[in-house]
């Protein structure tokens, strides 16, 4: 007899509430009864909350209850690791949902009118909150590149320099740093009159970088430099905290499903193993490496974040491989009781096939042919459509293609007629470069991989119809504003068929 139930017992009913909502941490079963029993029957009178040490160890002991394994330390630690990594993830959403309220760039003409004065600008537009530095070894905040060609004034560096930083102190603009003289007494082909000037400026969550590089006597297919500001948008100040909040929730459901998981799979050793080494794999694809990203010390430089800043983004590809590991550990724990309907639905599933053998031979032909039929039929499309040379007709862009979709696109194509000289090749490759293109790969020829790629999406072209395809050069924008500035030093140039915004 339950020690509730005895009239003889007087309790408080809010020390019975509050130790039922304490036991919620044990899993649901009568030991959850078993154990309110005894809490109420040991409660010294005119109780009525539970004291910090009984709170304490019901959650520790209930917690543990929840791993279903009393005999095993080892799967403490290993929930404990679990848990780690469910942390991190969880920082990791609410970081990518904090930057998700972080305002774009701005687009309007201010800042191009204080640094740029009555010149004519290319780039600017919008960039995404984080990108992956050019290295691939690290993320950095999304930047907007805007740059004009030198004129007489901006190839006097240090009076332009110093102007541009005038004009932003009066327009709120703080200067945070200065970089010293270009010393370029190591560089190899530098000339004495190479000449350049940078700093960086705040404005609220905005940061500048300006850059301004003079490099008399060079060939006019080179340039002589250009000036240049970088603009990216800080997180807000609240990112840290709300960054970590989702710690917490992230933890603590990873906890549960392993205690989940590990009851499930207890009576099965066989599976056990197998899934407390897909657990460890998984802890293995997040903890490291957050680890790492939480280790840095601050921005490498003026665009470079801080690495708590972008956990969402660093996060990505280790997200994905532990949400596999984990899906399939979940699954082979789920399997373990499958729901009493599951016979049924077998069944169920069964008859069709059940009536077609009981009709007999002829039913059986049937389904045979309609099987080969459409697996004919695929086989034609297949062989008719992606491997039969002809099965396509290429699309060959003209002019200046800049589609909306590929409006934060940073990849751009420049195309050249298969009739152009080397020369021709050589001065729209070096237009590239002063169109402060990127780096690019060019792709010569029907015999380099990939080459019909722009050109049809499935299918193959005939060989002399390929032969008389535009060649092109793949072109990586630092910024995807600076499409519109690359296409206009790129379309006046000679066989330059078409710049195209992928």
């Amino acid at each position: 007899m339950s020690v509730l139930s005895r009239p003889s017992v007087a309790v408080d009913p809010r020390l019975v509430r509050a130790y039922r909502r304490l036991l919620r941490v044990y899993p649901r079963g009568p030991r959850r009864e078993e154990l309110l029993d005894t809490l109420v029957e040991c409660a010294a009178p005119g109780r009525r909350r539970p004291a910090p040490r009984e709170v304490v160890n019901l959650i520790c002991h209930g917690s543990r209850a929840r791993l279903g394994r009393p005999k095993s330390r080892g799967i403490v630690v290993l929930a404990l690791f679990v848990a780690l990594a469910g942390g991190f993830l969880g920082a990791g959403v609410t970081n990518w949902l904090g930057w998700q309220r972080v305002r774009p760039l701005p687009a309007g003409a201010e800042i191009r009118e204080t640094v740029f004065p009555g010149l004519t600008v290319w780039g600017g537009g919008d960039a995404a909150d984080i990108v992956d530095q050019a290295d691939g070894e690290g993320i950095e905040y999304g930047y907007a590149v805007s740059w004009v060609k030198h004129t007489a004034a901006t190839r006097d560096v240090a009076a332009y320099t110093a102007g541009v930083r005038t004009r932003l102190e009066a327009a709120g603009w703080t200067v945070a740093s200065v970089d010293p003289p270009l010393d370029q007494t190591d560089v190899v082909g530098a000339t004495p009159d190479d000449r350049g000037g940078s700093f960086t400026a705040t404005r609220g969550a905005l940061g500048l970088r300006f850059s301004d590089y003079y490099w008399p006597g060079r060939p006019a297919y080179d340039g002589d430099g250009n000036a240049t500001y970088f603009l990216w948008q800080e997180p807000p100040s609240w990112l840290e905290a709300v960054t970590w909040l989702g710690f917490l929730p992230g933890a603590f459901l990873a906890w549960l499903l392993t205690g989940w998981a590990s009851r499930r799979l207890e009576p099965n050793p066989t599976m056990s193993t197998p899934a407390a080494t897909g657990a460890v794999l998984g802890v293995l694809c997040v903890v490291p490496a957050t680890l790492l990203t939480l280790s840095g010390g601050g921005p490498a430089d003026e665009t470079a974040a801080p690495s708590w800043q972008g956990l969402a983004f660093a996060e990505t590809t280790p997200t994905v491989l532990f949400g596999i590991v984990a899906a399939l550990v979940l699954l082979a724990a789920a399997a373990q009781r499958p729901p009493h309907r599951l016979p049924q639905w077998r069944r169920w599933a069964a008859k069709p096939l059940g009536v077609v053998v009981r009709r007999g031979p002829s039913a059986v032909v049937a389904l045979t042919a309609a099987v080969s039929l459409l697996t004919g039929l695929g086989v034609y499309r297949l062989v008719t459509q992606h491997t039969l040379p002809g099965s396509c007709t290429p699309s060959v862009p003209s002019g200046i293609v800049d589609p909306p979709s590929a409006r934060m696109s940073h990849q751009a194509r420049v195309f050249i007629s298969a009739r152009a000289t080397e020369d021709q090749r050589n001065l729209a490759e070096a237009a590239i470069g002063r169109g402060y293109g990127g780096s690019a790969s060019f792709t010569g020829g029907p015999r380099s991989s990939g080459f019909t790629g722009p050109y049809c999406s499935h299918g193959q072209v005939r060989a002399e119809v390929a032969e008389a395809l535009p060649r092109f050069w793949t072109v990586e924008l630092a910024s995807p504003g600076l499409f519109g500035g690359l296409a206009a030093e790129m379309i006046a140039m000679p066989a330059v068929v078409a710049v195209q915004h992928v």
